[in-house]
C-alpha cells in the first residue's frame, strides 16, 4: 500500500489522494467530516508524532466547532444554520443506515476514518493511504439513486480532467476548426477507446455540430469539428472572457 507519508515532498501544497474523490467520498460525508480529512492529508505530512499531529488539528480554524453544538451565531443568518443542519441530518441518517454512528467528537470522527480505512494508525503516527484507497460501495448501503448518482461521479471524477486535457491542448492552437482521427486523440491523450467515447460525448455539446454516428467511425478516419469556445467559456469559467482560459 503507498501512503501519503510515503510520497510527501517539502511541498506545502496540501495533497490529496485521488480516490477519495474518485471513490465518491466527498459526497457521502459532511462537510465537518470532509474538512476533518482534509486536514489530516496536512498534518500527517508535516508533523512527525501523532500528537503533533493532534495539535495541528486542533490550530485547523476551519475545525473549530466542529462535531458540537453547533452556535446558530456563527452562520450569517437563520435560514443558514437551518439549511446546514438539516443537510448534517441527511448524512447521519446515511450512516446510520449502514449501521454507523455520527462521531460526536474530532477523536470519535477519527476512530471512524480508522474504521473505514481511510486513516492508518501506526501506533506513534497517522497515515492516510493512496492507492489502493477505500471505496464508498464496500461500505455503505446505498439505494439504486444513491449507486447511480455515485457511478455517474466516479465517472466524471475520470473524464473531467482528460476533457480538460483535450480543451486546453485545443485552445493552444487559436482556431476553433479541427480534424483529428480517434488514433490522433488516443495517442495525443494517452487514453483507451472507452474513455475517448466518454470525452467526445462530453465535448459535443461545445460543437457547432454534432458528430454523426460517432461510434461507428473508422479509427483512422479524419473527425472533422468546430468548437464554439463561448461556450466552454460560460460553462467553466462562468464568463465569455477567453482570457481566463489558463
Amino acid at each position: 500500500m503507498q501512503t501519503l507519508r510515503e510520497v510527501r515532498t517539502n511541498n506545502e501544497e496540501t495533497v490529496i489522494p485521488n480516490g477519495y474523490k474518485t471513490n465518491g467520498w466527498p459526497s457521502v460525508l459532511p462537510y465537518e467530516m470532509n474538512v476533518l480529512f482534509h486536514s489530516l492529508c496536512y498534518v500527517v505530512t508535516k508533523y512527525e508524532t501523532k500528537a503533533d499531529m493532534q495539535k495541528g488539528l486542533d490550530e485547523v480554524e476551519g475545525l473549530q466547532g466542529t462535531f458540537e453544538d453547533l452556535d446558530p451565531g456563527m452562520f450569517k443568518d437563520k435560514e443558514t444554520y437551518e439549511n446546514y443542519i438539516q443537510l448534517l441530518n441527511k448524512h447521519k441518517r446515511f450512516l446510520e443506515r449502514s449501521n454507523f454512528a455520527y462521531p460526536g467528537t474530532k477523536e470519535e470522527a477519527i476512530e471512524t476514518f480508522i474504521k473505514w480505512g481511510l486513516v492508518l494508525d501506526k501506533g506513534d503516527v497517522w497515515d492516510i493511504p493512496v492507492h489502493p484507497f477505500p471505496d464508498v460501495q464496500e461500505i455503505f448501503t446505498l439505494t439504486e439513486r444513491e449507486q447511480a448518482a455515485l457511478n455517474y461521479s466516479k465517472l466524471e471524477a475520470l473524464v473531467h480532467p482528460v476533457f480538460s486535457r483535450l480543451v486546453l491542448t485545443l485552445h493552444e492552437q487559436d482556431t476553433n476548426e479541427f480534424s483529428y482521427s480517434k488514433n490522433d486523440l488516443k495517442d495525443l491523450l494517452k487514453i483507451n477507446d472507452a474513455m475517448l467515447m466518454e470525452v467526445l460525448i462530453k465535448l459535443i455539446p461545445y460543437l457547432q455540430d454534432p458528430i454523426d454516428n460517432l461510434p461507428a467511425i473508422p479509427d483512422d478516419e479524419k473527425i472533422a469539428f468546430t468548437v464554439v469556445w463561448e461556450r466552454i467559456y460560460e460553462d467553466f469559467l462562468g464568463s465569455a472572457n477567453p482570457q481566463l482560459l489558463q
